[in-house]
C-alpha cells in the first residue's frame, strides 16, 4: 500500500513536471532562447535560481567539509565571500558579455579566437 502511494506521488510529480515543461516549450523558439529565458526572467525569479544553484552545489558540498575541518570559523565568511564574487562577476564579466549579446564562455572565445577554442573551451568547462 505504501509503495503504491508513493509511486502514484512520483508519478503525479513527473507528470506535473511534464506539463510546465511542455507549456513552457510553448513559448521557447530557438536555443538562445532556452538559455536566457527568453530575457523575461522577473528579478526575483532569476535571484532565486542564482541562489538555489550557490546553495545546492556550494553550501552543501564545500561548506560542510570546510566546517568539519575548521569549525565554524572556517565557514563564517562563507556567505560574505560568495556576495562579493557574485556582486564582481556580475559587474565585470556578466555585464560585458550581455553588451556583446553572448551567452556563454565559450561564445567569447570563439568571438576573441576561434571556433576550435570555443569547441575546446566548452569541453573542459
Amino acid at each position: 500500500m505504501e509503495n503504491g502511494v508513493l509511486l502514484g506521488f512520483i508519478a503525479l510529480y513527473l507528470l506535473g513536471t511534464l506539463a510546465i515543461g511542455w507549456w513552457a516549450s510553448r513559448r521557447v523558439k530557438s536555443t538562445a532562447d532556452f538559455v536566457v529565458a527568453g530575457k523575461n526572467l522577473p528579478m526575483f525569479v532569476a535571484a532565486c535560481a542564482l541562489f538555489a544553484t550557490w546553495f545546492g552545489s556550494e553550501t552543501v558540498m564545500g561548506a560542510s567539509s570546510e566546517f568539519i575541518e575548521n569549525g565554524v570559523l572556517g565557514v563564517i565568511e562563507d556567505p560574505f565571500g560568495a556576495a562579493l564574487c557574485l556582486f564582481l562577476a556580475g559587474l565585470l564579466i556578466a555585464r560585458p558579455l550581455y553588451k556583446l549579446n553572448l551567452l556563454t564562455f565559450s561564445d567569447f572565445f570563439r568571438m576573441r579566437y576561434n571556433k576550435a577554442t570555443e569547441v575546446v573551451s566548452a569541453v573542459f568547462m
